[in-house]
């Protein structure tokens, strides 16, 4: 598997599907050893990287191979990888519905029913925390749990997956019920899906 090119890759389809604007936001892909991974630099613009800028580090923060520096959201990943086995790749977005919601400190309830083929549910608020920070790694764990995806407050969303490109799905699903949710709250009532 070809890591770093599959990260470029979705960071272009990141910034054409307007989930980050700028250098926001960052991806990630569980390498070939257990305690490794790739992420995209720090402060890039999508459009620039290449597969030689992808980084590859160790769940500690230690590059492996490249020159450039990780995305400030290493530990993040990190803790994530830790901790649930099952996850291979992360994309973190500031999707702009899904964050003002995340703004709002105001989760996102089960109102579609592909929100559990592709998120595992409602989508909860972790706490605010400063960003790069280990106390917001650790802040988000609870909350992928029942769900695949969560919002950070006032920060964004990360979502993760088995691969990059259920990972990149769960961040449309999630933009897309964020905007869906929101256009409901303004029309009326929200009729909530009970499990």
């Amino acid at each position: 598997m070809n890591y770093r090119k599959l990260l470029v890759k979705y960071g272009k389809k990141l910034l054409d599907k307007n989930l980050v604007a700028g250098t926001s936001g960052n991806l990630s892909l569980r390498g070939e050893d257990d305690d490794i991974f790739y992420i995209t630099p720090s402060g890039m613009d999508y459009l620039e990287i290449s597969e030689e800028d992808i980084v590859k580090i160790n769940f500690d923060g230690k590059t492996i191979e490249g020159n450039k520096k990780p995305s400030s959201e290493w530990q993040m990943h990190s803790e994530i990888y830790k901790n649930y086995p099952n996850y291979n790749a992360i994309v973190h977005t500031h999707s702009p519905i899904a964050t003002a919601f995340s703004v709002c400190n105001k989760k996102i309830p089960m109102i579609l029913i592909e929100m559990e083929a592709f998120l595992g549910g409602e989508i909860e608020v972790a706490p605010f925390q400063e960003a790069g920070s280990l106390e917001l790694a650790k802040s988000i764990l609870p909350y992928l749990k029942k769900s695949n995806s969560c919002l950070m407050a006032n920060h964004g969303v990360v979502c993760c997956g088995i691969d990059l490109n259920r990972a990149f799905l769960s961040a449309e699903y999630l933009e897309d019920a964020a905007k869906i949710y929101y256009y409901s709250l303004n029309i009326g009532h929200s009729k909530i899906i009970s499990k």
